[in-house]
């Protein structure tokens, strides 16, 4: 695997990603290509499998009413997505360590945190044996999210 700055023509192509259901929540239907402009495209022999991003890009906006992102030294928050026809095939596990052992060589940090919504059972588990855990929880309409932490230190 290797990663390298998202182009344009890249986040055109994963803005058009279309997850089935109930994964469809993260479809952007073709919408919000200049928002991913600060993430990062994760490749396998040249070909997009994915993303990542950190910082704010990664939150969702409403958890922050909800506390759920509290300002702590050396968390990093990370958000992600692989592409719809690689999901539930076995390799997210090598592509979260992937984006994780990066993260870690180029940041150190104290801890991950991410935020998923709590039907994607299929990322919590992945997520769980990647050592994340549950550390809070919130609302936007009908959907609940769960944020996890993985303490590095």
């Amino acid at each position: 695997m290797e990663f390298r700055p998202m182009s344009e023509q890249e986040s055109k192509e994963i803005t058009g990603w279309a997850y089935l259901p109930p994964y469809d929540f993260y479809n952007m239907n073709g919408e919000g290509a200049e928002e991913l402009g600060e993430y990062e495209a994760v490749f396998v022999d040249g070909l997009l499998i994915g993303f990542f991003c950190t910082g704010a890009e990664a939150r969702v906006p409403a958890g922050y009413g909800a506390g759920a992102y509290p300002e702590e030294d050396g968390i990093i928050d990370i958000g992600l997505g692989m592409k719809p026809e690689l999901t539930g095939q076995g390799g997210g596990q090598a592509f979260v360590s992937f984006i994780l052992d990066h993260l870690r060589a180029i940041r150190s940090p104290a801890a991950f945190r991410l935020t998923v919504a709590d039907f994607n059972e299929r990322a919590i588990r992945l997520y769980r044996k990647a050592g994340f855990r549950e550390t809070g929880t919130f609302t936007r309409g009908d959907t609940r999210f769960i944020v996890m932490t993985k303490a590095e230190i």
